[in-house]
């Protein structure tokens, strides 16, 4: 979905871009959060924080949420890793696409 499609949603809503954008800088992970990639619980907070703001976004919430299931299933300490980092991926790209249409 266009990310102008997006904002349209958003402030159907009640959240326009600039909120938007100024939510998902309060979940941004930045650095090595430990607790996110060692605690069940802390994960599915942040998840849980993170996944409504993404949902009027197809990609960037099946990207996140099939990322979520993989991470959350603990399989391996490496798939557990690359699934954080790929939901920490999406999340930074939603914030410089937004960025980018101030």
């Amino acid at each position: 979905m266009h990310l102008n499609m997006q904002r349209k949603q958003k402030e159907d809503y009640g959240m326009n871009s600039n909120e938007l954008l100024e939510a998902l800088k309060k979940t941004q992970i930045v650095g090595s959060k430990g607790e996110i990639y060692e605690h069940q619980a802390a994960l599915a907070h942040w998840v849980s924080r993170v996944a409504p703001l993404l949902m009027d976004n197809d990609e960037h919430y099946t990207t996140f949420m099939n990322a979520a299931g993989k991470a959350m299933a603990r399989t391996s300490t490496d798939a557990t890793t690359e699934n954080i980092d790929i939901m920490k991926s999406t999340v930074d790209s939603v914030i410089i696409e937004l960025e980018s249409e101030k």
